[in-house]
């Protein structure tokens, strides 16, 4: 990943989807991590295609709810939904956000990003691995499904399979900036690479209202296989729980775009649990 990791990676405090309270010290499938109880949503059997119209969701039981800043009081919440499916072969995910119309082809910042968190280990905090009270001890890895919107809407983005052990650097798309990345503690992410890393994530965005700083909907629209092979990522089993966060990047945060500590997430009221069923 390019602009986006590179400034969070100077941002030690406040990064990815760290929540700002965890009160539990694990979370495992039917147990919900930080305070609020749990909030389930389930993957239902369904026929879905990746083209950044909703449609076809119609039907499909969803989450409402509410995308909170961290550390920067100066930035909005956001109201939020997310939706989970599968088929035989892909786990889908649509995640859409009420805020305006921001795209610029020429700066990411300027652009809206959003962001997916899988639980790898089972004892991984919602802070990308680690509690807020120690924020270099791992509690287990994390899988980031990563999205600057650096192509255009309606766009195919990612969903190239790459060989395990020949690219160098799987995780980073370098087309669209649609990454698959992990992490262990929030000081540190990274894109999938070396022996076994792949990046087979498709996506493909839009907005209700495409005309500057009208008012809509977000949609990013997502698939990824079930299972990857990946040790790296979070892998997906009709009959079990996987444990998700989101986040959003806001471009009206400042002039210059959003910055690290800008972003809205959900991981302050622990994770979302998904029923594959």
């Amino acid at each position: 990943m390019r602009s986006l990791r590179t400034r969070l990676l100077a941002a030690a405090a406040v990064i990815g989807l760290v929540a700002t309270a965890c009160t539990s010290t694990s979370s495992s499938p039917g147990e919900s991590q930080g305070g609020g109880g749990a909030r389930t949503i389930t993957a239902a059997a369904a026929d879905i295609a990746v083209d950044g119209d909703a449609s076809d969701w119609e039907g499909i039981d969803g989450l409402t709810l509410t995308l909170e800043a961290i550390a920067n009081e100066e930035v909005d919440s956001h109201d939020a939904s997310v939706k989970v499916a599968r088929d035989a072969d892909y786990l889908y995910v649509l995640f859409e956000v009420t805020d305006d119309y921001n795209w610029v082809a020429d700066d990411a910042h300027l652009s809206a990003a959003a962001a997916v968190q899988w639980a790898v280990d089972a004892d991984a905090g919602a802070h990308m691995g680690a509690l807020e009270s120690d924020r270099e001890t791992s509690l287990g890895i994390v899988d980031l499904w990563h999205w600057e919107l650096e192509c255009a809407a309606g766009e195919d983005t990612g969903g190239e399979v790459s060989e395990p052990g020949v690219d160098a650097d799987a995780g980073d798309d370098g087309g669209c900036n649609f990454d698959d990345e992990w992490s262990e503690v929030p000081e540190t992410r990274e894109d999938d690479n070396g022996s076994g890393a792949e990046n087979s994530l498709l996506g493909v965005w839009s907005h209700s209202d495409p005309t500057a700083d009208a008012a809509g909907t977000w949609i990013f629209e997502m698939r990824r296989p079930l299972d990857t092979g990946d040790e790296r990522d979070a892998q997906f089993a009709v009959g079990e729980t996987a444990l998700m966060a989101l986040a959003y990047w806001d471009p009206d945060q400042s002039p210059e775009g959003w910055a690290d500590d800008g972003h809205v997430q959900s991981s302050n009221q622990g994770w979302i649990e998904v029923a594959v069923e």
